[in-house]
């Protein structure tokens, strides 16, 4: 692959936020967006142990398509369907990944310059603990 090439590549992700925080999930993991109406579905910062936004933010509810069937989750507006460029794509520092113990954290991504750059923390759906509010 060219540099050309690989600068044009990208990943298809959702991006949300919980506790603060930015996330995304591989879009063709995220079957359906709904405006929020299942309130037994679980938060993304319950399901991480972050802390609850005060107050509360406006949120959506993801349909996960999982092995294991459809897995519902609540996430924080904004909601925002993107391609993040490979090249802001960084894999876990090997000194974090040694001990981290969040298997679903996959990798990390600066998006914009800085200062005003977005840390953006790649999250991996099927690898989310189950949790039920």
């Amino acid at each position: 692959m060219t540099r050309a090439e690989w600068a044009e590549a990208g990943l298809a992700v959702v991006r949300c936020a919980a506790g603060g925080l930015n996330f995304a999930l591989e879009a063709d993991k995220v079957q359906a967006m709904h405006a929020n109406g299942a309130q037994s579905a679980i938060t993304l910062a319950a399901l991480l142990q972050l802390p609850e936004r005060q107050p509360a933010a406006q949120e959506r509810l993801l349909s996960i398509t999982h092995p294991d069937g459809i897995r519902l989750l609540r996430v924080e507006e904004p909601v925002i369907r993107c391609r993040i460029p490979a090249l802001t794509l960084s894999p876990i520092p090997p000194l974090m990944a040694a001990h981290l113990r969040l298997p679903w954290v996959r990798a990390l991504a600066w998006l914009g310059t800085p200062p005003d750059a977005t840390l953006l923390i790649l999250l991996d759906a099927w690898r989310l603990p189950t949790g039920r509010s």
